[in-house]
């Protein structure tokens, strides 16, 4: 049984109210004010302060042979009707509201009550049992709390993840096969420095950069999405000031720190003099350290946007963390042209007469016009702040 599956088993309302405040404050830290479920809470059953969002949350109990449609509209135009009450009451500011359950929303139902939030001018949206299974499996320290959640899932999978493994298992008395491509994972680069064939340096070093560069993926369609997940840090005009101020000089300095792997001298030691075998341990070091340059950027601009700033001061915020795009493209450029060239190699030296040249040139540049336009929003910013 799947994750999503074993949350729309939930039964008991407190189990689900724990799984709700400790994903939302996994996804928000302080940002996310939980309300005590054990008092009346008016039908507010969370508070993001950042979006001025208002969480209504519910455990629907499913009872053989009878729907929750009923049950699901009555509860959630229920606690809308609520939400709307504290604001016009003045208690609470609500710009959003999102229901929690741990059924999926049928679309009637969600249509009815998105058109409801619309005439009350509310943003209505709502996560079900998928979100909560996708934050589970992204926080690892949100789902050791709820090891039951897990566990029936792991068991199922025992038997399927067991005929695998002696799937992949060679037999005993079958041959080792020569690994001359690009490693695709650390079994086959093991058994690449094992043989040693002709430029296995070098087969080693793209395949280092490749899987740096695919373990990353989820960080880079965040970054190309605009996500930045909230870190908890609010900024004053003068702090956000500061922290800005200081972006390109950042961006600047995680590039030339990935640069000091780069001279000759490095290279030689990592790779060996001609006629020498290389290093794997500084190969793939060398590897990790452009692959690491690469994460840093994209952590480096998801911390700016998932910090808060002041209005006058969120452009220049957004800009700052396009400072990013440039850079870290080019290293993925890089890492596919290496992967590219060097993925050739093994046909190039059987030929009778090889000619290679292999060129590891990584070239890092700025897109002036984003720098522009930050340099010109902060200035902006500076003068009607007066900083």
């Amino acid at each position: 049984m799947n994750l999503q599956a074993q949350i729309e088993l939930i039964t008991a309302p407190q189990d689900f109210t724990r799984l709700c405040n400790a994903v939302l404050q996994a996804e928000y830290g302080a940002d996310f004010l939980p309300i005590d479920d054990d008092r009346a809470d008016r039908g507010n059953d969370g508070y993001l302060k950042s979006e001025k969002r208002m969480f209504a949350a519910h455990c629907f109990k499913r009872i053989q042979n009878r729907g929750l449609d009923s049950e699901m509209r009555g509860k959630m135009m229920g606690d809308l009707k609520k939400a709307i009450a504290l604001r016009d009451q003045g208690d609470w500011e609500v710009l959003q509201w999102t229901f929690m359950s741990n059924y999926p929303i049928p679309e009637g139902i969600a249509a009815e009550v998105y058109s409801a939030g619309l005439r009350a001018g509310i943003d209505v949206s709502w996560c079900g049992p998928g979100y909560f299974a996708e934050v589970l499996q992204r926080f690892t320290s949100v789902r050791e709390l709820f090891p039951n959640l897990m566990g029936n899932d792991i068991l199922g999978r025992l038997d399927e993840m067991a005929q695998m493994i002696e799937l992949l298992s060679p037999a005993e008395d079958e041959p080792e096969p020569l690994v001359s491509w690009v490693p695709r994972d650390a079994a086959e680069q093991r058994a690449l420095i094992s043989q040693a064939p002709p430029a296995w340096e070098y087969l080693l070093f793209a395949s280092a950069l490749q899987q740096g560069k695919r373990r990353l993926e989820p960080k880079w369609r965040d970054f190309r999405t605009g996500y930045g997940r909230r870190g908890g840090v609010y900024h004053d005009e003068a702090s956000a000031s500061r922290r800005l101020t200081g972006a390109l000089g950042d961006m600047e300095g995680i590039v030339g720190r990935m640069m000091l792997v780069f001279p000759a001298d490095i290279q030689e030691e990592a790779f060996g003099p001609p006629g020498i075998p290389g290093n794997s341990d500084l190969i793939i070091h060398l590897a990790e350290r452009i692959s690491s340059a690469y994460e840093e950027m994209l952590d480096w601009a998801s911390e700016i946007r998932g910090e808060v700033y002041p209005d006058a001061l969120r452009g220049a915020a957004d800009l700052a963390a396009l400072m990013a795009a440039q850079p870290a493209s080019d290293i993925r450029t890089f890492i596919e042209r290496v992967v590219a060239e060097i993925s050739r190699v093994p046909e190039l030296l059987a030929l009778p007469d090889p000619h290679i040249k292999i060129s590891l040139t990584l070239e890092v540049t700025a897109d002036d016009a984003v720098v522009r336009a930050f340099s010109k929003e902060m200035r902006k910013a500076r003068r009607k702040l007066g900083l």
